[in-house]
């Protein structure tokens, strides 16, 4: 058997060509006394960091500095734990690269003692573990996503028995204000009579001679309020159906801008004082799939509801007939925050959401986008911050 020596140097000039080749990045702290004296950062830092061994060396507090601030109170812990002896758990943080990119890391460290117990260094494997992040919360957002359209089938299931249970009852009073409405009109000649005979009389408290208009319109407003209810039901249900993908439906913008507004109409109340609808009655009949262009405008209407920060912002809804160009372009302007720059890069992107603490998914302008582009169309959005959104559909059209 052959034995191979190796000698100290060797080891240690091997050591120094692993270290150069890790992708990983290791660093020692001495200490004296518990307090950190020297600290080498091995040449993979420049891989995790952006920043060489020389950087570190030659400014001692850039590690520290390219902590994101959220973490450095979490980080510094870890150090002085590792200082005083203290085995710490591996902390997973962000750091600022060189590029200014943020980071995600993993950062291992290990004692080294005395055969008494006292410190004399610690050594730290960082990781870059970015990826991994990503991955896991892109996994935690489909769980959420999944447990959310399981939700939304049942109430799929849920809406149609309940506009059910709404239209009978709703039925009964269309039916009867109708037939009361007929009885006032039929009446009506026969109580006027009776009041130029005898002299004025109440009804309902109301004097005869004021209650003609008012009586016909009690019984109207209940009607209209009726059929508005009949209006959102119907909507409800249509929305809630299973979307067969089919883009040949004949499809009139105006009427689905009007089902959207509907569906929303609550939040819109909710949200400002002036909601302004601007339709063009020449845009022509179009092919496309009316659920899923309602979806879309229901969804920028809610983000335009959402960005306000007061009632008395505006939100306006725009339609407009560019026959020149054979194009229907629909115009959904708030005076909400706006969005800055950088984040209007990546706000067709999925899952990326500023909304994420309130339970925002990511996948409202996503999914907007790929149906408008799935329509031959295209969905533009542009933003100022502190002074609103617009956001522009475009559906091209033939004439045939």
């Amino acid at each position: 058997m052959t034995k191979i020596r190796i000698t100290t140097e060797e080891g240690d000039r091997r050591l120094t060509r692993l270290l150069h080749y890790l992708t990983d990045y290791i660093y020692t702290v001495k200490l004296q006394d518990g307090i950190a004296v020297e600290t080498y950062h091995g040449p993979g830092c420049v891989n995790v960091t952006g920043y060489t061994s020389r950087d570190h060396a030659e400014d001692t507090e850039l590690w520290y500095r390219m902590v994101y601030d959220d973490d450095k109170e979490a980080v510094l812990k870890q150090a002085r734990d590792a200082s005083t002896g203290i085995d710490t758990p591996p902390l997973e943080h962000r750091i600022i690269h060189r590029d200014g990119s943020i980071r995600w890391v993993k950062n291992t460290i290990v004692l080294s003692k005395d055969i008494l117990g006292k410190m004399l260094s610690y050594d730290g494997l960082i990781t870059e573990i970015t990826e991994l992040k990503k991955a896991e919360e892109l996994n935690a957002i489909k769980q959420k996503q999944l447990i959310q359209a399981d939700k939304m089938v049942a109430l799929g299931t849920m809406v149609g028995g309940l506009a059910h249970e709404v239209n009978n009852p709703n039925n009964f009073i269309l039916l009867n204000a109708q037939f009361l409405q007929k009885v006032f009109i039929d009446t009506y000649p026969i109580l006027k009579e009776y009041h130029e005979q005898n002299g004025d009389f109440t009804l309902a408290g109301v004097s005869f001679a004021a209650s003609k208009e008012k009586i016909l319109q009690s019984l109207q407003g209940i009607i209209e309020g009726v059929m508005r209810v009949r209006g959102i039901t119907k909507n409800l249900t249509d929305y809630a159906k299973k979307d067969t993908g089919d883009l040949s439906q004949e499809v009139n913008i105006n009427r689905v801008i009007e089902g959207a507004v509907l569906i929303t109409g609550n939040k819109v109340k909710l949200s400002t004082n002036s909601f302004e609808i601007v339709y063009d009655e020449r845009v022509p009949i179009i092919k496309g799939n009316i659920q899923q262009l309602e979806q879309v405008l229901i969804n920028l209407i809610t983000n335009a509801c959402e960005s306000l920060q007061n009632k008395d912002q505006k939100i306006s809804l725009t339609v407009i007939n560019k026959k020149e160009n054979k194009q229907i372009r629909i115009i959904v302007d708030d005076e909400g925050a706006g969005i800055n720059e950088e984040n209007l890069k990546y706000i067709f992107d999925p899952f990326f959401t500023t909304k994420r603490s309130t339970g925002g998914t990511g996948l409202g302008l996503y999914i907007s986008y790929n149906i408008i582009k799935s329509h031959g169309g295209e969905l533009i959005i542009k933003s100022v911050p502190g002074k609103g959104t617009a956001c522009e559909i475009i559906l091209n059209y033939t004439e045939e």
